[in-house]
C-alpha cells in the first residue's frame, strides 16, 4: 500500500537571497521603512505643507485628508510588498519576518532597561565622569548592536529557519482555506461567535474609557536625550542668569539634564545652606554658602568670648534647586493607543477567526458536526407549540401534586398519636411567633 509522505521544503540554496533568513531581513527591514513612511514621514510632509500653504495645523480636515493619505499610502506598500514577496519566495518568509518585527521590538525594550540603568548610574552617581553621556550612550549603543546581532545569528541557524518553515506551513500568514466549500454555516457561526465575543471586549474598553487614561501613544525614550524645562529656577536663579545672561525673561529655559544637575549641585540641600539671617558674620541675606562654611561660621559666631561680645551667628535654611518637567526624545511604537489597539484587535480577531475556523483538524470537526446537523428532523412550529405548553401543563401540575402531597405528609407524620415528627412546644412556639412577627 502507497502511502504519501509530506516533505518539509530544505531551506538550503546556493543563491544568498534564496535563504529564508535573508528574505526575512529584507523582509523586517521592509516592514520598519513601511512603518516609518507611514507614521513619520507622510505627517512631517503633510503638515509642513500644510501651514506653508497658510493653514491652520491640526485642523479636522486636514487631519481627515492625512488620514485618508497614510491608509492610500499603506495600501500601496502592503500591495508593493505582495508583489515583491512573489510566487517564488523562500518558504518561511512571512513567518520570519513577523518573527523579526517581534523580536526587534524585544531587543528595544532590552535595551531601553539597559539604558536606565546606565543613565542612572552617570546622572547620580557620575559614572565616567565628565565624559558620562558620551560613553553612557556609546555603552547603551553597543548593548544593543549586541543584542541585534545575536539576534540575527539566531535567525541564520538551520534549525531556526526549518521552524519557520514549518511554523509558516500551519496557515496562519496566507488566506488559504481549507475545504472552503463544506461546513459553511457551522464556520460562519463560529466566526461570528468569536468576534462577538472579541467585540465585547473592545466595546468594554472603549466604554470605559481604559485606554485613554494613560498615555497618547506607546513611546520608548530615546536614551540621553533628556531635558528640563525650568519653570521653577528656585534658589539656582542667579546662577543661571550667570550662565544664560542673553536669554529674554519670555523664552522658556530648556536644559539637559545633566547640565542642569550640575547647576543645581551648588544649591543641593544636603551640601549647601541659604543664609536667612546674616547676624555679624561675612555673610549676605540670599547668599548660598557650603554648609561647610557656614557650620564654621556658625561655630565661630558662638564661641565664649563672642557670645560675651554679643555677636550674632547667622541663620540658614535649605535652598531649593531648579526644577522643570523633563522630556525625552521618543521612538513611537504605536501611535494613538486610543484608535490603533481597538482596530488591531479587530484586525486580529478577523484574522484569527478565519484562520481557526481553516485548520485542518478543527475544520473536519466543524463539517463532520454540520453534517450531523443535516441529520437532524427539525419540528414545525404548530408541533413545537404544543409540546412546549404540554411541557408547561406537565411541570405544573407535577409541582402542585408534590406541595399536596409534602403539607400532607408533614400534617400527618407530625400528628401526635403517630409522633414520627416530633416538634418540642417552645420551639413550635418560637416558630410560631416568628412567623407572626411583622418584618
Amino acid at each position: 500500500m502507497a502511502v504519501a509522505v509530506k516533505n518539509t521544503p530544505e531551506v538550503t540554496s546556493s543563491n544568498l537571497l534564496d535563504r529564508t533568513a535573508v528574505a526575512s531581513l529584507a523582509g523586517v527591514v521592509y516592514v520598519l521603512g513601511c512603518l516609518g513612511i507611514v507614521f513619520k514621514l507622510i505627517p512631517s510632509l503633510w503638515w509642513a505643507a500644510w501651514e506653508g500653504a497658510g493653514l491652520a495645523a491640526g485642523s479636522y480636515v486636514g487631519g481627515t485628508l492625512l488620514g485618508l493619505v497614510m491608509l492610500a499610502a499603506a495600501v500601496g506598500l502592503v500591495v508593493l510588498g505582495a508583489r515583491l514577496i512573489g510566487p517564488r519566495a523562500p518558504v518561511g518568509v512571512r513567518a520570519g519576518t513577523f518573527v523579526g518585527l517581534i523580536g526587534f521590538v524585544v531587543i528595544l525594550l532590552l535595551t531601553r532597561a539597559f539604558s536606565i540603568w546606565v543613565e542612572d548610574g552617570v546622572y547620580t552617581q557620575h559614572w565616567f565622569g565628565s565624559n558620562g553621556v558620551t560613553v553612557g550612550a556609546a555603552l547603551v549603543a553597543v548593548f544593543g548592536g549586541l543584542l541585534l546581532a545575536f539576534g540575527i545569528s539566531l535567525l541564520f541557524r538551520k534549525n531556526v529557519e526549518r521552524l519557520l518553515v514549518r511554523f509558516e506551513e500551519q496557515g496562519w500568514f496566507n488566506a488559504t482555506g481549507y475545504k472552503p466549500l463544506q461546513g459553511q454555516r457551522v464556520r460562519r457561526a463560529t466566526v461570528f461567535g468569536i468576534l462577538l465575543i472579541v467585540g465585547a471586549g473592545i466595546y468594554t474598553l472603549v466604554s470605559h474609557g481604559t485606554l485613554g487614561k494613560g498615555q497618547k501613544n506607546w513611546e520608548l525614550n530615546i536614551p540621553f536625550t533628556s531635558r528640563v524645562i525650568v519653570d521653577n529656577p528656585g534658589d539656582a536663579r542667579a546662577l543661571l542668569e550667570e550662565r544664560f545672561p542673553d536669554r529674554s525673561e519670555d523664552q522658556p529655559l530648556v536644559l539637559h539634564r545633566y547640565e542642569l544637575r550640575d547647576i543645581n549641585e551648588k544649591v543641593d540641600p544636603a551640601t549647601h545652606v541659604k543664609v536667612t539671617l546674616a547676624g555679624d558674620s561675612a555673610f549676605t541675606v540670599g547668599q548660598v554658602v557650603t554648609r561647610a562654611e557656614f557650620d564654621e561660621a556658625v561655630k565661630e559666631l558662638t564661641n565664649r568670648e563672642n557670645k560675651r561680645l554679643g555677636k550674632t551667628p547667622p541663620e540658614g535654611e535649605a535652598p531649593k534647586p531648579a526644577t522643570g518637567p523633563m522630556v525625552f526624545d521618543t521612538l513611537i511604537l504605536m501611535p494613538s493607543i486610543q484608535f490603533t489597539v481597538p482596530l488591531l484587535l479587530l484586525a486580529a480577531a478577523l484574522w484569527l477567526s478565519w484562520r481557526v475556523v481553516s485548520m485542518p483538524a478543527f475544520a473536519d470537526f466543524l463539517i463532520a458536526t454540520e453534517a450531523e446537523l443535516n441529520k437532524v428532523s427539525w419540528t414545525t412550529q404548530r408541533r413545537l407549540v404544543q409540546d412546549t405548553i404540554v411541557v408547561l401543563v406537565t411541570v405544573v401540575l407535577m409541582s402542585v401534586y408534590l406541595f399536596a402531597m409534602d403539607q400532607a405528609w408533614r400534617v400527618a407524620l407530625s400528628w401526635k398519636p403517630i409522633g414520627v415528627l416530633q416538634i418540642p412546644e417552645d420551639q413550635a412556639q418560637t416558630n410560631k411567633g416568628v412567623e407572626q412577627k411583622k418584618w
